[in-house]
């Protein structure tokens, strides 16, 4: 008899890392073991009726109560923010002492100064309402916090986000630089264009691509024209599926000088996947993916300088270029692919709470 697991998650309309999670999982999970169904929170893709947040946790917490019931196994979905950890530290309440389920909470991201409130004032609370029977987390660094708050190390495993394989083709064009992800203050999106405008000084063909959409948009517009860099950097919006891979396929180089709290950002794992040559900072999880100098480069510095003097020396060594792409692809399809990661994901559904 199937193993009843009810995943709550945003809906895979809506934008953002986890919606893209979920929606490779939905596509790729197979088992005879494991049934899952899915219960959407939040927004449901364009719809607008329900403007005022609170109607819609109110919806959401009503229909949560009547399908509830059946499931043997819950999964929630926060990120280590005020909002999720109130929103679904109040669904988690619900299952588990409540409908006494069994339950496993997969943190996605995690905000440090938000870790620190709560390990000086509400560790135990915290530890009280998220008594979960299996935790998820995207890097040790995140373990290790759990740990130190109380949580049985054994119950918490560190795991992977995912992305989908893509055949990347003929060789990529390294003078084409993609920077891919919500334009937000602490991604690292202005300095990625002022890192490619530094360097455009000094290689003329440099070309960025800002593939995303956020509350930044307008300001880095402006900025680019500003410096007259509208031959230098094209805005493509938000892309998904074909047209997503079709530009990653041109590029050579994925820069993310991001300085958020990351999990494991799925960008990366698609750009190494693709075998382009990621340039990112050593933040939260992706310590855990990238190796410097092996299957990608880390930059200590968030100052656009240190990041166009580390393109420049990509652009200047083929054979380096060619052995982290091969390597960065190697270990993004054997870690990181949505056939394989939906393999443990079944075995972690089926063992939790047996």
């Amino acid at each position: 008899m199937e193993k009843k697991v009810l995943i709550l998650c945003p809906h895979p309309e809506e934008r953002g890392g986890v919606a893209d999670y979920y929606r490779l999982v939905e596509k790729y999970f197979h088992s005879d073991r494991v049934h899952i169904d899915f219960y959407y929170t939040g927004k449901r893709g364009n719809d607008s009726i329900l403007n005022n947040r609170m109607l819609k946790f109110a919806k959401d917490f009503l229909s949560l109560t009547r399908i509830l019931g059946s499931s043997e196994l819950v999964v929630f979905n926060p990120s280590l923010d005020p909002r999720a950890v109130i929103r679904d530290g109040i669904y988690h309440f619900l299952a588990k002492r409540v409908y006494r389920k069994k339950t496993l909470v997969f943190f996605h991201g995690w905000n440090l100064d938000f870790e620190q409130v709560i390990g000086r004032y509400a560790s135990s609370l915290f530890r009280a309402v998220f008594n979960f029977d299996r935790g998820l987390l995207l890097a040790n660094q995140f373990k290790n916090t759990l740990v130190r708050w109380g949580y049985d190390p054994d119950r918490i495993t560190v795991e992977t986000t995912i992305y989908e394989s893509y055949d990347h083709g003929p060789e990529q064009d390294y003078s084409k630089v993609v920077f891919l992800s919500r334009f937000e203050r602490n991604k690292g999106c202005l300095e990625a264009i002022k890192a490619v405008e530094i360097l455009s000084k000094q290689l003329a063909g440099i070309r960025l691509f800002m593939v995303g959409d956020g509350t930044l948009t307008p300001e880095l517009k402006e900025y680019v024209a500003s410096r007259n860099l509208g031959e230098k950097v094209t805005f493509t919006g938000w892309l998904q599926g074909e047209e997503k891979y079709q530009l990653l396929k041109g590029c050579g180089i994925m820069l993310y000088p991001t300085s958020y709290g990351e999990g494991m950002p799925i960008c990366l794992l698609e750009g190494m996947g693709m075998g382009l040559v990621v340039v990112t900072r050593p933040v939260a999880g992706i310590r855990d993916i990238i190796e410097d100098g092996k299957n990608g480069f880390l930059v200590e510095s968030t100052d656009p300088e240190a990041f166009a003097d580390r393109l420049k020396y990509i652009l200047g060594d083929a054979a380096v270029r060619r052995s982290v792409s091969q390597n960065g692809k190697r270990e993004a399809e054997l870690r990181y692919e949505i056939r394989n990661v939906a393999k443990r994901l079944e075995q972690i559904y089926f063992e939790t709470g047996q």
